[in-house]
């Protein structure tokens, strides 16, 4: 096993012998590719980018926007053995319960799995990210040695976020990948073909010198990210009308990201007590974030949407951050920068002090605020679909129609305000809110921004005609073809989709041990 530029002479060869072919080696198609190896099944990994990112690769990316533009969704997404784990900050923050159930007052809400059938396999996600076992709340609070506010449960929840010291995937997991996975990269998938069957039959796998080779294959996972995986099953409607998946009408419907927006700023009564509560702390060389969500109480009695705040502290000045002398000098070669260390030292030795004493980061003197990301309600008018263009290989690019229904904006208001009246209550800081906050605001889709959590458009579903995929992830109707990407989530929560979507993959993991027997080997035909 190893890794193979299907751009070399003779690379084809690398297409035989594989029982499963996942298509996208990011987050999701690294852990399918590891567990399954692990298993003792013979497992290619393709992917179109190779070992850096580059122009060439990243403008197949290139999309039509005629919804609310998204900010950069060419180089937000990451066509690179990988995927988007070379950029992220590695940030894992489980779904909530209720986020699973269905809400009569939420469009389109409710999973076919229950938060209890998708809870073992977080500990597993975290375990391959390289995150500790400890949950969210209780467990830390001790060992991070403070205690949390007193914010009223019934309104909000205090947790933290944790992240990977390690959050590049292919980095963490290159030792398993080369020793158990052939990971064929400039490798582009631009054709599924069914049998007679129904089953998938052959991939056609192009590189980038125009040459394109055909394969036999047992077992297909789409593991392309939010966006792309749709585009690969709409782009498949040779053989069944609207794309891979597309019978029940539902394949590119409900795109979905994390509205965000600036929620205002804090001015604390005291600011290292601050962010010693709500500031980021460091434990066994491991980081972790402290945020403020929306209860399940408080969503349900005022028909609200999910949400969640993070805390920002900062320097509005660069010249005010104790570092910005040691950036002068390193960058600019400018000695006018060790005068600035120098008189930055008492900064510097109480930061150092906080870390070393009680393990926070504590930024003297910096300003606080804090950032709000919303669920989005999934409407069928928020979509992707196949725009008229085409791509190098002649593959109709995408057409994203991103859209945000009111419901956000109102979370979002209510969301804000309850933060500041609990604050103010605690004594714990003077919330000042952003001057668009108001239910009043009549261009509020444009006070949101997109935070690159693509979501939606193969939702997975209990019956056929409700959606694209089954709960184990297939696609209805095509036994041996799985869509492992956020783009299967039926509704979004708050959180980073990363940890959920690889709880989905350890499942899935797990249901291949059951399948029986091996598929049959791969094979060129063409």
């Amino acid at each position: 096993m190893a890794y193979v530029d299907f751009n070399a002479e003779g690379a084809a060869a690398a297409l035989d012998g594989h029982e499963i072919c996942i298509v996208g080696a990011g987050a999701a198609g690294i852990l399918l590719a590891v567990r399954l190896a692990a298993q003792g099944r013979r497992v290619l990994l393709i992917e179109t980018g190779h070992l850096s990112a580059d122009e060439e690769r990243q403008s197949l990316n290139v999309i039509e926007q005629t919804g609310k533009p998204m900010s950069n969704p060419v180089w937000n997404r990451k066509r690179i053995v990988g995927g988007t784990t070379t950029a992220w900050g590695g940030q894992s923050l489980p779904f909530a319960p209720l986020d699973f159930e269905p809400r009569d007052w939420v469009a389109n809400s409710g999973w076919p799995l229950t938060y209890r059938e998708i809870e073992p396999y977080y500990a597993a996600a975290n375990t391959f990210m390289g995150i500790d076992s400890w949950n969210y709340h209780s467990d830390l609070y001790p060992r991070l040695g403070f205690e949390p506010p007193a914010v009223d449960p019934l309104v909000l929840d205090f947790h933290c976020s944790k992240w990977a010291r390690e959050p590049n995937f292919r980095k963490r997991h290159e030792a398993a990948l080369k020793a158990r996975v052939t990971v064929l990269f400039n490798a582009h998938l631009t054709r599924i073909d069914l049998g007679a069957d129904g089953r998938v039959a052959a991939l056609a796998i192009a590189d980038f010198s125009g040459r394109t080779s055909r394969m036999a294959i047992g077992q297909v996972i789409i593991a392309a990210g939010g966006i792309e995986t749709n585009r690969i099953l709409l782009l498949n409607d040779h053989q069944v009308r609207g794309g891979l998946g597309g019978g029940s009408g539902w394949l590119g419907r409900a795109f979905m990201d994390h509205p965000s927006v600036s929620g205002g700023v804090l001015v604390p009564r005291d600011l290292r007590s601050f962010q010693r509560l709500f500031g980021t702390h460091v434990l066994r060389l491991r980081r972790y974030s402290m945020r403020l969500s929306a209860s399940a109480h408080w969503q349900r009695s005022r028909q609200m949407l999910n949400v969640s705040s993070g805390f920002l502290f900062f320097y509005p000045e660069e010249r005010d951050d104790p570092l910005f002398g040691a950036k002068r000098l390193l960058r600019q070669k400018d000695l006018r920068g060790i005068a600035h260390i120098v008189r930055s030292l008492p900064k510097v030795a109480a930061s150092a002090r906080s870390v070393m004493a009680e393990g926070f980061l504590y930024k003297p003197g910096s300003a606080a605020a804090f950032a709000v990301n919303v669920e989005q309600e999934p409407t069928r008018d928020s979509h992707i679909a196949l725009a008229d263009a085409t791509d190098r290989f002649g593959l109709r690019k995408v057409r994203l129609h991103w859209t945000i229904s009111e419901k956000s904006w109102r979370t979002t208001v209510a969301f804000t305000q309850a933060i500041k009246a609990q604050m103010e209550a605690l004594g714990l800081a003077q919330v000042r809110l952003a001057s668009c906050l108001t239910d009043e605001n009549p261009d509020w889709s444009n006070a949101f921004s997109d935070v690159n959590h693509h979501m939606g458009g193969t939702r997975m579903s209990a019956a056929a005609a409700d959606g694209v995929v089954n709960p184990d992830l297939q696609v209805w109707g095509i036994p041996n073809l799985h869509v492992a990407s956020s783009s299967v989530f039926p509704t979004s929560s708050h959180s980073n989709p990363t940890l959920t979507l690889l709880a989905l993959c350890e499942r899935l993991v797990r249901k291949f041990e059951t399948y029986g027997a091996p598929p049959p080997l791969s094979r060129r035909i063409g």
